[in-house]
C-alpha cells in the first residue's frame, strides 16, 4: 500500500515553498497551519479545502483523522522534495462509494499541487499488473475496462498460482481481490484495492 506521494523540486527549498503558497491558492485549498522542521530542512503545512472535510463528516465523522491534509517540503541531501500522504489508508477502512470518491477527488488535488510546486510534471505509469481470481465479477468487470480503454497489462490469478497469491499479500497486506499494481517510471510502485475506476483513470490519465 502506498501512503505517501513524493517528487523532487527543480527549485531550492524557499523558492519552493514559495511555490507551495501560490500553488495552493490557484487550485482553491487553504493552507491551515505549518510547522517547520528542525534544523532548517524544511516544512509541513496542513492543506485542505472546508467541501472536503464537511463532505467527509457527512458520510461517516470516524474518518476524519485519515483525510490526507500534510504537504511536506525537505530538504534530503541536495535534493528538495515535495511529498503529500495518499488515501489509502482511508480507502482500505471503507467499503462507501461516496468516501471512495471524495478520496480520490483528494489524491488527484493534492498531487496537482505536488506537481505544480515542485514544477514537474505527473510520473507516468509503465506497467499495469491486475491481480484476479477466475471466479471474481470485479476482476472481470475491471479487466474488460481495462481492455476497453485499451490499456496493456499483466492478468495474475491468485486462485491458480500461490506464489502469485503470497506475493500480493506480501506486497499490500491485502487478501481480496483485485488489487492492481501500477508501476512508474522512475521504479515505484501504487497498489490499488477494489475496482476504483476513478483512481484508475485519473493515473492511468483515462477520460471515463
Amino acid at each position: 500500500m502506498k501512503l505517501a506521494y513524493f517528487r523532487k523540486s527543480k527549485h531550492s527549498l524557499k523558492r519552493t515553498i514559495e511555490n507551495l503558497k501560490i500553488e495552493a491558492n490557484k487550485l482553491g485549498l487553504i493552507i491551515g497551519g505549518k510547522i517547520d522542521l528542525s534544523g532548517g530542512r524544511g516544512s509541513v503545512f496542513q492543506i485542505g479545502n472546508p467541501d472536503w472535510f464537511g463532505n467527509l463528516m457527512s458520510v461517516d465523522s470516524n474518518l476524519i483523522g485519515f483525510l490526507p491534509t500534510s504537504v511536506v517540503v525537505k530538504q534530503k541531501d541536495s535534493d528538495v522534495l515535495v511529498g503529500v500522504a495518499t488515501s489509502s489508508a482511508l480507502k482500505s477502512l471503507t467499503k462507501d462509494p461516496a468516501v471512495s470518491q471524495l478520496a480520490t477527488q483528494v489524491d488527484g488535488k493534492l498531487k496537482q499541487l505536488v506537481h505544480s510546486t515542485a514544477s514537474v510534471e505527473a510520473l507516468k505509469p509503465n506497467k499495469v499488473v491486475l491481480y484476479a481470481t477466475t471466479s471474481c465479477p470485479y476482476c472481470k468487470m475491471e479487466a474488460s475496462w481495462l481492455d476497453e480503454k485499451k490499456v496493456a497489462y499483466e492478468e495474475k490469478f491468485v486462485d491458480l498460482n500461490q506464489q502469485e497469491a503470497d506475493e500480493m499479500v506480501k506486497k499490500t497486506g491485502q487478501m481480496g481481490v483485485p488489487v492492481t499494481q501500477i508501476n512508474y517510471e522512475d521504479g515505484d510502485e501504487e497498489f490499488i484495492v477494489g475496482f476504483d475506476k476513478g483512481q484508475l483513470g485519473s493515473i492511468l490519465n483515462i477520460v471515463s
